[in-house]
């Protein structure tokens, strides 16, 4: 009744009030826009929350739904399985890829000897035929080429250059590394004269070959970022691979030095490095410290003339290195060990089912796909003693991850081995200041014995380093090329079973620079015969010049019978070459002579 009354009074007002028509028609209409807008908002919120719905049931897989008819293990049912990256994005070895974590023993142990293969002597003899394996004489005339048509750019004529005078300038370059000088000048001044070095070539002729010295025709430029060093370097990277392989290699970062400003963004900082300017190299090296492969960085140049397929592309540089250094390796089964910076679960799935190839590593948290869900984190891991681990395994992918706590926290990932069994080792305590007893698992004692291949190589290398500082930075890049080529040679030898330091190798190797296939020199030899004392008009028969001066057989011999000597006028001898056959004398005393030398010198 009240409010029949109060509709009544409201509509008598309304009548005799026109402009409280307007009012009311006003208030009808916003009402009636707010409850219309209040119902879309409704409406659209319950379609939001169903289509995520959907969305989120899509991306399980139809192997992982759940079904009334299928059985699952224990192990299945327990299982940690991410969700599936977005459907949407590019096609890649991630998206691919359905990981089954889980804490349980690793399926896919794999048990291979410590030396994969019996490795074979070689047949090399000399010191000086072990560099020439990696570091072949088709090198030396391809530098004698370049150098001189490099100067004929530069100056307009050549410098005559030749292959002797290149590997004394190579011997010289060693024996600096070995006996080092504040200045290279120093070796030929008065006060710090060097013999070994001022001996064998002129200080004006040393700087002459090091201003000029080149490998590449400039007239043949291209894109390539190390176009003046690549021609050398590719084919002592083909020398490299003709080495019998050992089956376990790391895979690593090798730094060569240079901090000048000629470089450009071939230049690279690593701050973890002992020298931490320079270029990048990634090198495959043995666990003997052998280099069998290797790959310069250079940006978008880095993998020139090397060929991906689609899902191997998607893995990143570190990966793609990897694989890159793999593609080389001719005896499988083999073992890869490398760092965080390369590793990944994509990238050790690919190794083992499309190369043949295990491997082990550490890895990034970042990288471990979902198993981080059923590790501990680091700081759970920290409070308890050192040498805890946990492992989780993907056996469907053959993988298996593992976390140790040592000094810091970390983590590995490997396809053919996990934690078990476990080991004890012998760890420095800082608290106890003594080595105490730590328990390890196996995963790591493989990573620490295998890993350190590429940092051996690098270390022989620093040991005696080849000095070439120069505003050309490629000089740097070709000084490290010759110093793997002689730790290369080294670590060869050594296999062979002559057990020689590498210092006496090094020294032996410049004697063989310097004075195989030559004659040598002496500030004490006797001087040849005056013009007037020697056969200008020979009536005998004499070899050719080809025979007589190629340095190679000239031996004396002392013969039944006295004749006359073939160069002299004056001598008689019974000393005849055995490869020439020519009667020729020497003679000591005050008038010394040596017709025996003279003959067979231009």
């Amino acid at each position: 009744m009240v409010t029949t009354l109060y509709i009544a009074k409201f509509t008598q007002f309304l009548f005799f009030n026109e402009s409280a028509v307007f009012v009311y028609l006003f208030f009808y209409l916003l009402i009636k826009t707010v409850c219309f807008e209040l119902f879309f908002f409704f409406f659209r919120l319950q379609n939001l929350q169903l289509t995520r719905a959907h969305k989120i049931l899509a991306l399980v897989p139809a192997q992982n739904a759940c079904s009334d008819d299928s059985s699952t293990s224990d192990e299945e049912a327990n299982a940690y399985i991410p969700p599936s990256p977005d459907t949407s994005d590019p096609p890649s070895i991630a998206s691919s890829l359905n990981y089954q974590w889980l804490k349980a023993v690793f399926r896919h142990n794999v048990s291979l000897e410590e030396n994969l293969y019996n490795l074979h002597q070689t047949q090399i003899e000399t010191v000086l035929d072990y560099f020439y394996f990696f570091f072949s004489p088709d090198l030396i005339t391809d530098i004698v080429y370049n150098t001189n048509l490099y100067a004929v750019e530069q100056l307009g004529r050549s410098i005559q250059l030749t292959e002797d005078e290149i590997k004394s300038f190579l011997a010289i370059q060693i024996m600096m590394g070995i006996v080092q000088m504040p200045a290279y000048t120093d070796y030929w001044a008065r006060k710090t004269r060097y013999p070994l070095i001022a001996d064998l070539m002129p200080l004006k002729k040393y700087q002459q070959i090091r201003r000029y010295i080149h490998f590449v025709d400039n007239t043949l430029q291209d894109s390539d970022r190390y176009f003046k060093i690549r021609p050398l370097m590719e084919k002592i990277r083909k020398n490299f691979l003709k080495i019998e392989e050992e089956g376990k290699y790391s895979i690593d970062e090798m730094m060569i030095p240079y901090k000048g400003r000629k470089a450009g963004k071939r230049k690279q900082y690593i701050k973890m490095k002992p020298k931490k300017w320079g270029f990048k190299n990634f090198v495959r090296a043995g666990v003997s410290g052998i280099i069998y492969d290797f790959i310069l960085y250079g940006g978008d140049d880095t993998f020139r003339g090397l060929t991906f397929s689609e899902k191997e592309a998607t893995i990143g540089l570190g990966g793609m290195v990897v694989l890159a250094l793999c593609q080389t390796i001719k005896k499988k089964p083999a073992i890869v060990y490398a760092d965080n910076f390369f590793m990944s679960p994509e990238l050790t799935y690919i190794l083992r089912e499309e190369y043949g190839i295990l491997s082990l590593g550490t890895i990034r948290t970042n990288r471990l796909r979902g198993c981080q869900e059923l590790l501990p984190t680091d700081k759970q891991l920290k409070k308890k003693k050192r040498g805890s681990s946990a492992q989780v395994v993907c056996n469907k992918n053959k993988l298996a991850v593992v976390k140790w706590n040592d000094n810091k926290v970390v983590t590995l990932i490997s396809t053919y081995i996990d934690s078990y069994p476990l080991e004890t080792i012998k760890r420095y305590d800082k608290d106890e200041k003594k080595k105490v007893d730590v328990e390890c698992p196996q995963v790591v004692k493989h990573y620490n014995k295998h890993m350190g291949g590429v940092d051996l190589a690098d270390m022989l290398i620093s040991l005696y380093r080849t000095p070439f500082k120069s505003h050309r930075w490629y000089l740097g890049i070709f000084s490290q090329l010759v110093d793997m080529c002689i730790n290369n040679a080294w670590l060869l030898h050594r296999r062979d079973g002559k057990k020689t330091s590498l210092k006496d190798f090094r020294f032996e190797l410049f004697d063989g620079l310097s004075k195989s296939n030559r004659i040598g020199t002496n500030q004490n030899v006797t001087d040849d015969i005056g013009e007037n004392l020697k056969i200008h008009k020979p009536v005998s028969v004499r070899p050719t010049d080809s025979v007589r001066f190629d340095n190679t057989g000239h031996l004396p011999e002392a013969g039944n019978e006295t004749m006359r000597c073939k160069y002299c006028k004056s001598g008689r001898t019974s000393v005849y070459c055995i490869k020439c056959n020519v009667h020729l004398c020497f003679v000591v005393g005050k008038i010394k002579r040596n017709c025996f030398r003279n003959f067979h010198l231009k």
